[in-house]
């Protein structure tokens, strides 16, 4: 190849592997957006799964197994989703004390996953009680620490 053919071929090397990293990087989104997403689904799981915890509903072991399955992956799924600098996104409901604080905040994430599994282990709706409480009073203590207060 001559010095010019070279260059060229070299220019467009670069070309795609500009494009390609640059798609790459639209393809892994929002971090804001997808840690939104997942906490409303976190939310729907837990509304969901209270329903086993009332006479009302007939407890379904399963049923419960998979959402609390669901739960633990979400808990999981969220430790990426906290990444340096996206605190700064005007969107976010995320407390500055995440990122101040970020070994307690992710060992809280990891307990509540633990919490879940033991709750999808529940075989009864007086099993599942005091498991699915103990869930929720993970996820509080969480918010209560590291989610912007709502202004009044």
């Amino acid at each position: 190849m001559t010095p010019s053919r070279t260059a060229l071929w070299a220019t467009a090397a670069g070309a795609v592997l500009a494009i390609g990293i640059s798609s790459l990087a639209l393809s892994a989104g929002n971090p804001v957006e997808e840690r939104q997403a997942t906490m409303k689904h976190v939310g729907q799981t837990m509304k969901e799964s209270a329903a086993f915890t009332s006479a009302a509903t007939p407890f379904d072991a399963a049923k419960v197994k998979t959402l609390m399955d669901g739960l633990g992956a979400d808990a999981k799924k969220l430790h990426g989703l906290y990444p340096a600098g996206s605190g700064a996104d005007p969107k976010t409901a995320a407390d500055p004390k995440v990122w101040e604080n970020k070994a307690d905040f992710d060992k809280r994430l990891a307990e509540m996953g633990t919490l879940a599994a033991a709750a999808g282990k529940a075989t009864s709706a007086e099993s599942f009680k005091p498991a699915f409480a103990a869930v929720g009073a993970s996820c509080k203590s969480c918010h209560d620490i590291y989610r912007k207060k709502k202004a009044a």
